[in-house]
């Protein structure tokens, strides 16, 4: 566990190549506290912050060597299932010199080769040298919950754990040098972050969960050849009752959380009192009787407040529950939250998630938690809707999602087709939304603050970035809710939810493990029939029935809420002065895009009313990582 990073180049690295490398590896070195690792050859420099989580034996570290074939590898993450692959590899003769998950890792490649990733149940990210091969391979787990960030030019590839230190490595572009890439800026806007593969800086690339590559140094021309090997998919499903699928869908949590208690170090929960994270306490309550304590973080602020809950639910499985109260002095926090990601991360619950696991990591090293459940049984409103949808969305035949059709109804400022546009999204394929609502919505707020040269560079960027995903969604689910559902999976879920929780709890050294976000748990789930995810108007329906009768009742009645901030509110008030000096200090390149002016107006306009709270939090981050260093 930690931060990994490299450097690659067929050509031969030179004699300053580990040099180059040092900027990246201090870059994530808080990743890893316990010991920095290096190795080099000719071709290669890898470099790796370690966090001792399993094994806490310095044989253990990395980079880590094969003896028997030469191979070498950096990693980052936990193979839960790492005792079952190392049983099977011992009775093929295979024998180990240390206690982890690191060497089975290397051992599974030396006998399956890339075939490995079929075998593997966990979190991670790797780079593996194949020294017969002279070539690189680069992996990311299925979900995407540990990040892989590159740049590749003519002076070969860079790699790293996270944007911010990769951006250290001198072959790499600066917002001073390069700008940033418009189509990834117009994303940021509509989105609040930037989805893989772009990043905001012109040229680095994030490797997208469920895929992996290779870099060969004996190619006529070296490239990184990326390919997937998962994708979620809807289609296949069973014929099973609903008690039937509570009995599996139990056992199978139930499997999920015992693989994630392996560790050599303290362990704890992140606890919000919600459905999601108290059915992993009720697990591991029954597990782990009497030796489990949990964290949560409160609001002053009620609405915002879950601490109640999470309380409740501690005092009914007899879980020791530790808490503090996020101050609104918390904003001062916002240029080290900005400063961390590396490039615009606008989702504001990133400010609480770092302060959690802030307090957290003064009692464990490693946490479970709740994340993944809406994900994976369809938790958000908008998923209520698209089930009442879905019966009439069927009596009409959708645009294909390439069609110019679609294009049209999002950019069309009639009143007339404004109304079409509504009703579409709403009634009959609101697995558009994105497209047709969201985006239709945020376009003139975007035209009033773009340049023309940028109004006319992104025109596109939005649908050409969404359509392709609606199209895929047709191809891997039947219907309007897992459409939905393999969207977002596919795109808000590893790069918008997942970066925060991975910032957020690396940024302290805290490793955070979701059982919800187990690959089998999230296969058996897309295997269940609509009707066992939603159900009338209630979403999440069989995570609420697996939960009813372990957690107390006020922990499924609740009303949803987000890990969110008071931004609305303290934006319009005692954030009004932070909010202009920000935008006005903003870094020159910014303004080739963007129109200052328009800007602040926004500002203004919310300070008397009317709610700019999405975007103009979006332009605070933007301004704020423009000025970042």
């Amino acid at each position: 566990m930690g931060g990994l990073c490299g450097h690659v180049r067929a050509r031969g690295l030179g004699a300053d190549a580990a040099a180059r490398l040092e900027g990246v590896l201090a870059g994530i070195a808080h990743r890893g506290p316990n010991a920095l690792g290096r190795w080099a050859c000719e071709h290669l420099a890898l470099g790796h912050a370690r966090l001792c989580v399993l094994d806490l034996d310095q044989r253990a570290g990395q980079p880590m060597h094969d003896p028997r074939t030469g191979n070498v590898i950096v990693f980052d993450g936990e193979i839960y299932n790492f005792r079952a692959l190392r049983a099977g590899l011992e009775a093929r003769g295979e024998r180990f010199r240390t206690a982890g998950d690191t060497e089975v890792l290397l051992a599974l490649y030396r006998v399956h080769g890339q075939d490995c990733l079929q075998h593997l149940r966990g979190m991670f990210a790797f780079a593996l040298w194949d020294a017969a091969r002279q070539e690189l391979f680069l992996a990311r787990d299925p979900l995407g919950k540990k990040p892989l960030v590159y740049f590749e030019s003519a002076r070969g590839l860079v790699f790293a754990s996270e944007i911010r230190a990769l951006r250290a490595h001198p072959d790499c572009p600066t917002l001073d040098s390069a700008g940033l890439d418009p189509e990834a800026l117009d994303l940021y806007l509509s989105l609040g972050y930037v989805p893989a593969p772009k990043t905001i800086l012109p040229g680095l690339r994030k490797l997208p969960p469920g895929c992996c590559a290779t870099y060969s140094c004996r190619a006529a021309a070296p490239s990184l050849l990326v390919r997937r090997y998962w994708e979620m998919d809807f289609r296949t499903k069973r014929n099973i009752s609903e008690a039937e699928a509570l009995d599996l869908a139990w056992a199978e949590l139930r499997e999920s959380v015992r693989l994630r208690l392996e560790s050599d170090v303290p362990l704890g929960l992140l606890l919000s009192g919600g459905v999601d994270s108290s059915l992993v306490a009720a697990v591991l309550a029954e597990l782990r009787p009497g030796k489990v304590q949990a964290f949560c973080l409160g609001f002053g602020e009620k609405k915002f407040d879950e601490l109640p809950y999470a309380q409740a639910v501690a005092r009914h499985l007899g879980i020791p529950l530790h808490h503090e109260i996020m101050p609104p002095a918390s904003l001062s926090m916002l240029p080290e939250v900005v400063e961390r990601y590396g490039e615009p991360y606008a989702d504001d619950s990133a400010l609480p998630a770092l302060a959690l696991a802030r307090m957290a990591r003064g009692h464990i090293t490693v946490a479970l938690g709740g994340d993944g459940g809406d994900e994976l049984c369809c938790g958000y409103p908008t998923y209520r809707h698209a089930r009442t949808a879905s019966a009439l969305g069927a009596l009409f035949t959708p645009p294909l999602p390439g069609d110019e059709t679609l294009r049209g109804l999002a950019a069309s400022q009639d009143s007339l087709v404004r109304a079409l546009r509504e009703t579409a999204a709403g009634s009959l394929w609101p697995e558009a939304k994105p497209l047709l609502r969201k985006e239709a919505r945020l376009l003139p707020l975007k035209q009033r603050l773009y340049t023309q040269s940028a109004a006319r560079a992104v025109a596109r960027a939005h649908a050409d970035w969404f359509l392709p995903w609606l199209h895929r969604s047709y191809l891997r689910a039947g219907n309007p809710v897992e459409r939905m559902l393999y969207i977002n999976n596919s795109t808000g879920l590893p790069d918008n939810l997942l970066v925060k929780l991975d910032m957020a709890s690396m940024a302290h050294a805290l490793e955070v493990r979701s059982p919800l976000l187990d690959q089998k748990l999230v296969e058996l789930f897309a295997s269940f029939p609509v009707s066992l995810k939603v159900r009338g108007r209630e979403t999440k329906y069989l995570l609420k029935r697996m939960a009813e009768t372990r957690v107390p009742p006020e922990a499924l009645s609740r009303r949803k809420r987000g890990f969110d901030l008071p931004l609305r509110e303290w934006m319009a008030g005692p954030m009004r002065g932070f909010v202009r000096e920000a935008l006005s200090q903003a870094a020159p390149a910014l303004k080739e895009h963007l129109r200052l002016d328009a800007a602040l107006a926004l500002a203004e306009e919310h300070a008397h009313g009317k709610n700019h709270k999405n975007m103009l939090w979006r332009l605070v981050v933007l301004a704020l990582w423009s000025r970042a260093k």
